[in-house]
């Protein structure tokens, strides 16, 4: 069940084992609209238990239960984020829109740095196992007319992230792991994290490539847009079904510059920034954030673990877009394109389960 508010959606799935007490907090792709997790349903498996309940690595163990509603805490996401909208993001509005859950976030996680509380390590020292419970937001739902670079977005997401109580693992794929990147410096140090082709910088290849899908998705070329989407993720070498080439070719999206969704029209209220939902914004100003982006200092300064996954074929995302530090593992995937847990199920989910075992989290 998601709670489908008018700021945040958010689907939780508990752990397959009632012992699980680790939070697993998971930022979504650019995707044209919310899917409710399905991008990520093989490590959700592989985080909740579920696929190592079962015949293996890989292998769903039955159908998985309903995703439970946030509740009372998914209400609070969306008053905070509503406040957030009208503030500047990490300022007095956004920090007072909050409220007295910023206030209580902030002791969970000083609890956390000390090795008292509810902290990551403290969890960990009290013996939690079990799988996770993970809960998944839709990344775009933050972006308006006044989100302009992936710094804006992910100051966004700072100011609500003591909605979600404490986390013991930071998750992305795609946008989502970029947003995760970008929040490292306001988690606690020993909070783990898990990524999935998500870039913490960008190049000139793969600021083109995203920016020729963003080109068609704001110039009225949807399908266009995620037909050619739907092909970049697939691994390199895989031909191009004809509607591929057919669509991007009768499309022609007059050039723009990259880095920068839309402009909307300027008569427009200036009480609330107006929200980009529909598909081609999404698309749009989704994949433009991703231009010109470069976090790996808060990267290699996370002192936590992290595993970060890419595709050894990925036509977007590739190893020269990560980043980490000695303590940190990046793992290219061989054969896997742009969603290598897609591709190779059976061996992402063998690597995620190692590296959660290591840490202590399950």
């Amino acid at each position: 069940m998601t709670h489908a508010g008018p700021a945040v959606p958010v689907v939780v799935h508990d752990p397959r084992t009632t012992t699980g007490t680790a939070h697993a907090l998971v930022f979504a792709p650019v995707t044209p609209t919310w899917d409710e997790g399905a991008f990520f349903a093989p490590v959700i498996e592989t985080l909740t238990g579920a696929a190592g309940a079962g015949a293996g690595a890989g292998a769903t163990a039955g159908p998985d239960p309903a995703p439970a509603a946030v509740g009372g805490r998914a209400a609070g996401v969306t008053s905070a984020a509503s406040a957030v909208r009208r503030g500047s993001g990490t300022g007095p509005g956004a920090r007072a829109g909050a409220g007295s859950v910023v206030r209580a976030g902030a002791r969970a996680e000083a609890g956390a740095r000390t090795g008292t509380g509810t902290g990551p390590r403290a969890r960990a020292a009290a013996g939690a196992r079990g799988g996770l419970r993970v809960t998944v937001v839709d990344t775009l739902a933050l972006l308006d007319e006044d989100v302009r670079t992936l710094g804006d977005l992910v100051a966004r997401w700072r100011a609500l992230l003591p909605e979600f109580g404490p986390v013991d693992l930071l998750c992305g794929n795609a946008l989502g792991g970029a947003v995760a990147q970008g929040l490292l410096p306001y988690v606690a140090p020993e909070t783990g994290v898990l990524l999935v082709s998500g870039p913490a910088r960008s190049d000139a290849l793969l600021e083109q490539r995203l920016t020729e899908i963003a080109d068609l998705a704001a110039t009225g070329h949807t399908d266009a847009a995620l037909a050619l989407l739907h092909h970049r993720v697939l691994p390199d070498g895989t031909p191009a079904p004809r509607t591929v080439s057919a669509a991007v070719a009768t499309s022609r999206p007059a050039p723009r510059p990259t880095g920068r969704p839309t402009a909307e029209a300027p008569n427009r209220p200036t009480s609330e920034p107006t929200p980009r939902n529909t598909p081609a914004q999404r698309l749009d100003g989704g994949l433009r954030l991703l231009c010109g982006i470069d976090l790996t200092p808060a990267v290699e300064a996370h002192p936590g673990p992290l595993l970060h996954l890419v595709g050894g074929r990925s036509q977007l995302v590739t190893r020269r877009h990560t980043a980490a530090a000695p303590h940190h593992r990046v793992h290219v995937v061989p054969d896997a394109g742009m969603r290598p847990h897609t591709d190779q199920p059976a061996e992402v989910s063998a690597l995620i389960e190692t590296f959660l075992r290591e840490k202590g989290l399950t």
